[in-house]
């Protein structure tokens, strides 16, 4: 595996988001210990420690050295290392991981906005150009423009701003379909059109936005991004 493929979180509130949102979403994760695996859901998270409630009862752990292994809910690969507090027959307390490593993050989950979606943004020669987002994920967007636009890749972005609207599905308990407007600002220095894809067809170009979010940015389009999950997966049961 390729050092580019991994990064390392080390930021307290970005790991315990990671955590927070396992909770909401009763995703399991799995704690390994001498060999021993067990599966475990996150019951609670407070700045310093997690209570998790494990699967197998019978499986014997220690106080010692744990690791974590676990898809969080936007499809990442994390792993972890951290030390039992305090267990019994039903649960472990341990401490938040000091850090977490994402594997593969340049595969993060993607999601796909309303078509009124749009990311305006202003490139290095300051162009200030605006396109429809294709889809969106915590680390980058694909956006949609004119094939005329001049744009080179590589292009440095020196401001980005995704406005996105999200239209809540409906069921026969609540009233018509309720559309939420989202507008995210990202600050961060690493902005970059990193690739095009034209396949000849139409007059519309499809750009590759790569980002490094702050951890406060990084938060906010994780629930947007969960949002929009939950929202498709419910239209697709409905379906």
């Amino acid at each position: 595996m390729k050092e580019s493929d991994v990064e390392v979180v080390r930021e307290p509130g970005a790991i315990s988001l990671i955590f927070e949102m396992m909770h909401e979403q009763r995703k399991p994760l799995a704690i390994i210990q001498h060999g021993h695996r067990s599966d475990a859901w996150v019951v609670k998270v407070s700045p310093s420690r997690l209570i998790l409630a494990k699967r197998d009862k019978a499986l014997q752990f220690t106080a010692e050295a744990v690791e974590f292994q676990f898809r969080c809910v936007l499809g990442r690969n994390i792993t972890g290392k951290s030390r039992i507090i305090r267990l019994n027959d039903d649960f472990f307390e341990v401490a938040l991981p000091a850090e977490v490593a994402i594997i593969q993050r340049r595969q993060a989950y993607r999601v796909v906005p309303t078509v009124d979606s749009v990311a305006i943004f202003q490139t290095v020669t300051k162009m200030i150009l605006s396109g429809r987002i294709e889809d969106l994920s915590s680390t980058g967007i694909l956006v949609r423009l004119p094939q005329t636009t001049p744009i080179a890749v590589p292009c440095d972005i020196r401001a980005l701003c995704l406005c996105l609207n999200h239209a809540e599905p409906t069921s026969d308990f609540t009233r018509p379909e309720i559309v939420k407007n989202f507008r995210v600002t990202i600050k961060a220095a690493t902005m970059t059109i990193v690739r095009k894809a034209d396949n000849g067809t139409t007059k519309f170009a499809t750009y590759g936005i790569r980002f490094v979010p702050t951890p406060a940015e990084e938060r906010q389009l994780a629930r947007i991004i969960v949002g929009y999950e939950r929202a498709a997966r419910q239209k697709g049961l409905r379906a």
